[in-house]
């Protein structure tokens, strides 16, 4: 595939991609930029440095700049205050050369991208809690789920139990709804 296909093809994923999945793209060129960036420090490429950490320095702005607050309240906030730390560590390293700033950054993206992943693949509007990011809440929900279940089973097997007709019928009475049905079959 060319170079210029390549980018066509790049182009129409991100414009076709949903939103959820465009934020994990963003997750993802983020965390890329930030590993080229540490290694380019590391080779002591300062312009190919500058570069990278100057690209995702342009996503989390763009991060920032597509929280809603209005419906994110708390949660919203706190995101920006998480991403302008991102963004005075990706500063920082960038003026000081300090690699311990682009790994802060990296591992902060990655657990954002983790976490993200997560709601994105197992949307749960009911409130049921990430078995990966939560494994405790998780946990004594499952087990208070499964009580549940065996507690309306156990119920509904006694309802069932409870409404069953009980009928004892004498010999005789036995003997004639023998004689009803072996005649019954008899005429089909």
């Amino acid at each position: 595939m060319s170079n210029k296909a390549f980018k066509v093809y790049q182009q129409t994923n991100v414009t076709t991609a949903k939103p959820d999945k465009i934020l994990l793209m963003l997750y993802e060129g983020c965390i890329k930029f930030v590993k080229v960036a540490k290694l380019k420090l590391q080779e002591k490429k300062t312009a190919e440095k500058g570069k990278n950490i100057s690209k995702a320095l342009a996503i989390v702005s763009e991060l920032i700049n597509t929280l809603d607050h209005d419906v994110g309240g708390q949660l919203a906030r706190d995101l920006e205050a998480l991403y302008m730390f991102m963004m005075d560590k990706l500063i920082e390293a960038n003026l000081h050369n300090k690699i311990e700033d682009l790994e802060v950054v990296e591992k902060l993206m990655t657990t954002l991208y983790g976490a993200w992943t997560d709601v994105v693949t197992n949307p749960r509007p009911d409130g049921v809690p990430s078995p990966k990011l939560q494994p405790e809440l998780y946990a004594q929900y499952s087990a208070a789920t499964q009580q549940t279940n065996t507690s309306n089973s156990q119920q509904n097997q006694n309802k069932s139990n409870n409404s069953a007709v009980s009928v004892n019928l004498s010999n005789e009475a036995i003997a004639n709804l023998n004689k009803l049905n072996t005649g019954f079959m008899a005429k089909k």
